[in-house]
């Protein structure tokens, strides 16, 4: 690794941050939860197939997803538009795949899949499910329409992600072998936090911004592990159920960093099986004089297809 994360729990304020991302998750912790707009949608964005080197339409986008077993989208949390991309992109999905289609979502958790399973098929009432299903707090405006499409037109749910609790376990106590037995099924069957461009990448992440992130090197190193099992996890239940149902298309909404540039959640999917067809859509910022070629080179390493996008500054709060 390229830089050490240095050792300095001096400062109250430094801390508390630390203990917040540890909670949340890290890219969750310094997203913002705010109001949704609703005005936004694919028109408002630039798509680029990284391929063709080529704007295109998310139509366009979405006939090109043939060869593709898996899409992941990834996002950022906070930003309307690409929530309403990606709701756009699963509709166009169901137009063109039907009863294939799948939906994977980070943002419910495994130990949640039954209740899932029993909202979309009726069994309990939405006030039951926003109840137990432990959903993100922006879930009416950045989430439900999903779910309700998926609901609407029989499209299966993967509930893909750790219980939080348990990568919060990880990352404080740098391991999950004292859990209780009950909550063991919830682990993923391996997990690993290898060294190199992944790692780096989270390094980076942690040190951006204004003041330093300054812990040791093995508390880094749990916090990276706890980044990870959520990542093996969604891997696990993305190869799983593919395994079983292998004509499915997988479609998989997590944030960006889980996916980009083939890392974390799509590196650990891949050497599950190498022989999946997996595609990253990845979001840009548009610069402000809306001239992305300039970064374009950069950001095409980061998936097969970037959206390019306006970002709004929102307040950040802690979920």
């Amino acid at each position: 690794m390229n830089k050490q994360i240095k050792l300095n729990f001096e400062r109250k304020d430094t801390v508390k941050k630390f203990q917040r991302m540890l909670c949340t998750g890290v890219m969750l912790g310094l997203m913002a939860c705010t109001a949704n707009a609703g005005a936004a949608g694919s028109s408002d964005v630039t798509i680029v197939d990284t391929k063709l080197d080529k704007v295109i339409t998310a139509q366009q986008m979405v006939d090109s997803f043939t060869p593709y077993d898996v899409i992941f989208f990834g996002e950022f949390h906070d930003q309307d538009v690409l929530h309403s991309v990606e709701y756009d992109v699963l509709k166009k999905l169901y137009k063109k795949y039907g009863s294939r289609l799948v939906l994977s979502m980070e943002m419910f958790e495994k130990d949640n899949q039954e209740k899932v399973n029993d909202y979309l098929a009726g069994k309990i009432t939405e006030e039951e499910f926003i109840k137990t299903s432990r959903p993100w707090p922006r879930y009416i405006t950045d989430y439900k329409p999903m779910i309700e499409f998926a609901k609407a037109h029989k499209i299966p749910v993967i509930a893909s992600n750790i219980p939080r609790f348990l990568a919060s376990t990880l990352a404080k106590q740098g391991t999950v072998e004292n859990i209780e037995p009950r909550y063991r099924q919830y682990l993923p069957d391996k997990t690993y936090a290898p060294e190199g461009a992944y790692k780096e990448k989270f390094a980076d992440y942690m040190t951006r911004g204004g003041e330093v992130m300054k812990i040791s090197q093995e508390k880094f190193n749990q916090v990276f592990a706890a980044q990870c099992i959520k990542d093996d996890k969604m891997a696990e239940s993305i190869f799983y159920y593919l395994a079983a149902k292998h004509d499915s298309i997988i479609f998989h909404v997590n944030g960006c960093f889980h996916s980009d540039g083939h890392l974390g959640t799509v590196e650990k999917l891949e050497k599950l099986n190498p022989d999946l067809a997996v595609a990253v859509i990845s979001p840009k910022d548009m610069p402000a004089d809306k001239d992305y070629m300039k970064n374009y080179a950069d950001d095409k390493t980061d998936g097969e297809y970037l959206i390019y996008f306006e970002r709004v500054n929102k307040e950040v709060e802690s979920k």
